[in-house]
């Protein structure tokens, strides 16, 4: 069925999928959609996988969540200075996982000094549809606080597409291609950070993986600050490197004797990530004058925990006007807490007698870590009398509908398939306790799987680039 509609659609067939495919590989390459991989040495790049043509995607429910954007932003911020609010949601889960125990001692350890944090907040949507797939809504899966990617390649797909699509001798279709600078406008974000800092000498700091893969896309942004302002040294590090070359002078942090305005976390996100000694320089850098981004309390405010504790009735009023919630809590989607006590016990036995229903969440960030179907009654069952279950969210399952595309992949046939689309809307924020410097959206991101896979994680090898074709 997928080949049909996308033959009559763009008249794509067996006779020109090949050809286009390979154009589409090599415009890739050319243009910076690409990582490395641990079977090359690392000069080499190989295509990221994507979508060979847009999906389609509401226009209506796009705009909707592009304009809740920044009141997201500002709860978000607002949250991450409240250690009442973040010890009421994750006082369990800090028993019950040492990672979020680790930032939460972290951020205990600097609450009491006053200090500006920045956020490159993306939050990801699906839409909502019925039996028939009719769409009647859109959800919010969750938010990333911390190294949310691919806003540095999110805009060479739209042009990627755009390629495609006049290739293939489709008209009319600009204004359907929804303009995206998610790469300058978080670049922009970073910049207004380091303007805050006051001094023209101090750097940038991306704090990097030992073996970063994702390497084009967090180039991007480097050198889109530099377009901006060419006078910013951005350094990357490891936090191996970091134990060596970084240390406090008067508060201020430098690295390799450079003094440090903006820290930019592109890892950090997952256990795995941290030796012993790393969190001890996590430590230092929160203590710094420097801009954290994000800090310890916005990493914290991206948990589940606090996603579940805004869908409480009446807390989203405590930070927006409450037409504003309004227009929020309609994107939540339902979210059981399983900590010990009647509540969880219920939402526990609710999820094993319906698995299909639901969604079984960890604290964790960069895909594959979600539980599906009957995983989630075999893991319940495993884990309801543990301490363990309080470290889990359960979520209401979404629903999304399905779409006709093509997958490109490195060394793979072109794969004719329906997908589903999962739309992330970045946002950039800077202030502190009192005040809000920066407040803005900043782009946006489609990532598409196949309708038969769980998890929308491009690093983690389970999605597609993808961009929106408004309809």
């Amino acid at each position: 069925m997928e080949h049909h509609i996308l033959k009559a659609r763009y008249g794509i067939c067996d006779d020109n999928l090949s050809s286009l495919s390979q154009d589409a590989k090599d415009y890739a390459l050319m243009k910076g959609v690409s990582q490395r991989t641990l079977d090359l040495p690392k000069d080499c790049r190989v295509p990221l996988s994507f979508c060979l043509l847009p999906s389609f995607f509401s226009e209506v429910y796009f705009n909707k969540v592009y304009r809740l954007q920044t009141y997201i932003n500002s709860i978000l911020l607002k949250v991450s200075f409240s250690k009442e609010i973040l010890m009421e949601c994750l006082s369990n889960t800090i028993e019950a996982d040492e990672f979020t125990h680790n930032i939460f001692k972290i951020y205990e350890a600097v609450e009491n000094k006053e200090q500006t944090v920045m956020g490159i907040i993306r939050s990801d949507y699906l839409l909502h549809a019925d039996s028939d797939e009719k769409v009647t809504g859109i959800k919010q899966v969750e938010n990333n606080t911390i190294s949310a990617s691919f806003g540095g390649l999110a805009p060479t797909i739209k042009e990627l597409h755009e390629f495609i699509l006049e290739r293939l001798g489709q008209k009319g279709f600009d204004h359907k291609l929804p303009l995206n600078e998610s790469c300058k406008d978080i670049a922009k974000g970073i910049v207004s950070a380091w303007d805050h800092y006051e001094c023209q000498n101090a750097i940038v700091l991306f704090v990097v993986e030992d073996e970063t893969l994702n390497i084009s896309d967090q180039r991007g942004l480097e050198y889109a600050i530099l377009d901006i302002e060419n006078k910013i040294e951005v350094m990357r590090c490891t936090f191996k490197e970091l134990r060596k070359a970084a240390c406090l002078k008067e508060n201020k942090l430098y690295v390799k004797d450079k003094e440090v305005a903006v820290v930019y976390y592109r890892t950090g996100y997952v256990p795995d990530q941290y030796e012993a000694e790393d969190w001890e320089i996590r430590l230092l850098m929160e203590q710094s004058h420097a801009i954290k981004c994000p800090s310890a309390g916005l990493h914290l405010a991206g948990t589940k925990k606090v996603q579940a504790y805004l869908t409480r009735p009446g807390v989203l009023e405590k930070y927006v006007e409450s037409n504003i919630a309004d227009e929020i809590r309609e994107v939540f989607a339902n979210q059981y807490s399983l900590e010990m006590g009647s509540d969880g016990d219920e939402a526990i036995k609710m999820a094993i007698e319906n698995p299909e229903k639901f969604v079984l969440k960890p604290e964790r960030e960069g895909g594959g870590n979600n539980l599906y179907g009957t995983e989630i009654k075999e893991f319940l069952e495993n884990i309801k009398s543990s301490e363990e279950r309080n470290a889990y969210i359960l979520m209401e399952r979404i629903n999304p509908p399905s779409i006709p595309n093509c997958i490109i992949q490195r060394n793979q046939p072109p794969e004719i398939t329906n997908v589903i689309a999962e739309l992330g809307i970045f946002g950039v924020v800077l202030g502190n306790k009192k005040n809000t410097y920066v407040n803005e959206f900043a782009g946006h991101l489609l990532r598409s799987k196949k309708a038969d896979s769980d998890e929308c994680g491009i690093a983690a090898g389970f999605g597609a680039l993808d961009s929106p074709y408004l309809d």
